[in-house]
């Protein structure tokens, strides 16, 4: 976890692949669910998690770690989707709970008392962040208007 909170973007020498690659469709329902919370700007105009690439970046950035760290993302996304009863005593699944009761999910996880919770946190901010701000699509929003240097970019050839 500690290298997944700590994970840098290496998407430049990655070409996307069609599908998903490491998550499952659950694993990229629940993600999109997370990441929808972590990145809520509340701007209007910028597109929606679910109407960008987010979920396709952060799989295609997981594809070029270890595997044991795939598999502890797909683990930590198991455990948020199941874990409310427990974090705020509502018998739901995280992707069932409303916005504001999502967040309180995601804010007991930044405040937990175990360091392995409040990693767990970290980890999916990182990747939540990093999939979404990657975007060529995005920068318009926060007034960056790219890298000073061309970069050679390959053209994304994801499945809708």
């Amino acid at each position: 976890m500690v290298a997944l909170a700590r994970l840098r973007p290496v998407l430049a020498a990655v070409e996307p692949a069609v599908g998903l690659q490491v998550l499952s469709t659950g694993d990229a329902a629940i993600f999109t669910a997370i990441a929808s919370r972590m990145v809520d700007s509340g701007g209007a105009g910028f597109p929606k998690v679910s109407e960008t690439q987010t979920i396709h970046v952060i799989d295609q950035t997981l594809l070029v770690i270890d595997p044991s760290l795939q598999s502890q993302v797909r683990w930590l996304l198991k455990i948020v989707q199941y874990c409310p009863p427990v974090v705020i005593r509502r018998l739901s699944t995280f992707t069932s709970l409303s916005d504001a009761e999502q967040d309180d999910v995601l804010r007991a996880w930044s405040r937990s008392n175990y360091e392995i919770g409040r990693l767990g946190f970290r980890a999916l901010k990182n990747l939540s962040m990093l999939g979404y701000y990657s975007q060529d699509v995005v920068w318009p929003f926060i007034h960056y208007r790219g890298p000073w240097a061309p970069r050679a970019r390959k053209a994304a050839r994801l499945a809708p």
